[in-house]
């Protein structure tokens, strides 16, 4: 087995991925990491409060760029941040209503590209696929 020809391949499919991603928010006023985050902030939030290290670890991104990514959204009016009663160092993240408004855009367009990324591959094939991956992720930390 050639690793290196593994690795390449992989880099190539990440490459492809991304920009087919990509694609699918080129219409609406969003980055993809922007999109993802909102996505990730609008479905969490149902659930509970949102922190900014939340989206660090759901998007495996550094403090910086969450810090950054968090800022657009909160100066295109998608999301506030607001205090929290236990600790004034945390801000909670909150939609606002213009992200309220796209948010079955946003989860619609996500689910599209997970179908399409995966249409053709067998159940069997993607719980192969699905244990690999953890076992490399495992390996890479």
């Amino acid at each position: 087995m050639n690793f290196l020809t593994l690795t390449e391949k992989h880099e190539r499919l990440n490459r492809r991925m991304n920009l087919r991603f990509s694609s699918f928010f080129a219409d609406l006023p969003l980055t993809t990491p922007q999109a993802l985050a909102l996505g990730y902030i609008l479905e969490k939030g149902k659930d509970g409060a949102v922190y900014q290290k939340d989206v660090e670890k759901h998007l495996s991104i550094r403090g910086s760029s969450a810090t950054s990514l968090i800022h657009k959204l909160e100066r295109d009016g998608f999301v506030r941040r607001e205090a929290v009663n236990f600790d004034g160092r945390y801000r909670c993240l909150k939609p606002t209503k213009k992200a309220l408004a796209i948010q079955g855009e946003i989860s619609k367009r996500i689910e599209q590209y997970v179908q399409s990324l995966f249409a053709g591959i067998s159940e069997a094939d993607l719980q192969v696929f699905e244990s690999v991956i953890e076992r490399m992720t495992s390996n890479a930390c």
